[in-house]
């Protein structure tokens, strides 16, 4: 799903949004790429799966789609797993009837592949799920067994209540977007802006920059980012639109 020399800036800018930053708005979205396939085999398939599942979902696309990531190394890079999590959490959740059988398939599949299964089944804090993860944390590998049971043992994150602390956390909240077109994920990532501006708190400015980065990408890329936006806009205080009003001018500037 990502391009290699973006997964080495987890820290800094949103992982999911790389992509989009790259993509020439021309070809924006494509849905006749998975329109009839039956399963993801391309690297262009997986993006349009991921980046665009909100507004063509195809559940029936999500084991393949992970064990193409598995294959191809996507699962491996830790930076990449909690959006990735965050965004199968959400499919998992919209599809609660079939998530069973997907365990089944993918669980014998590499140890990445039942790592990223565990950690959705986690995120997706479903009490009807949870005796899968249980499952898995009794019956997996030695070492997916034991990363099991170390996420039974934590609260998964609350995506729309907890802190961002994190730019790792802003990739969350895309992932979770992707999935479902929610523009509470958005409107999240929009209240971080402020934090661009901070002084003397790196963490805090690298947060408020990430945000300002992938907020610019994706509302050149989706329209819905954009309308958003716009309309939180209209929402804000005068002493708040400063950096939002430049995300929207730069987007449309990107996009003509």
């Amino acid at each position: 799903m990502l391009q290699r020399k973006c997964l080495g800036f987890a820290a800094v800018i949103s992982l999911l949004g790389c992509l989009s930053a790259l993509m020439p708005a021309a070809v924006q979205s494509r849905p006749a790429v998975i329109a009839s396939v039956k399963s993801i085999a391309t690297q262009e398939q997986l993006d349009e799966w991921m980046m665009r599942y909100y507004q063509h979902p195809r559940p029936d696309l999500t084991i393949s789609a992970v064990e193409f990531m598995a294959k191809s190394g996507e699962l491996s890079h830790k930076g990449a797993q909690p959006p990735i999590g965050a965004f199968l959490s959400e499919v998992f959740i919209q599809n609660p009837g079939a998530v069973e059988q997907w365990q089944t398939q993918l669980r014998n599949g590499t140890d990445d592949q039942e790592r990223i299964l565990a950690l959705a089944l986690w995120m997706s804090d479903v009490k009807e799920l949870l005796p899968l993860l249980k499952a898995m944390a009794s019956g997996s590998s030695a070492s997916v067994g034991e990363y099991a049971k170390g996420l039974l043992a934590t609260r998964p994150p609350d995506l729309l209540r907890d802190d961002v602390a994190s730019a790792g956390f802003l990739d969350m909240l895309w992932g979770g977007f992707f999935a479902t077109g929610d523009e509470r994920y958005v409107r999240r990532i929009i209240g971080t802006l402020p934090l661009a501006k901070t002084e003397g708190d790196i963490q805090e400015k690298l947060i408020g920059s990430a945000a300002q980065w992938s907020l610019t990408s994706n509302a050149t890329q989706h329209t819905r980012v954009m309308e958003i936006c716009e309309v939180e806009l209209k929402r804000l205080s005068d002493d708040q639109k400063d950096t939002l009003a430049e995300v929207i001018k730069r987007a449309r500037e990107k996009k003509n």
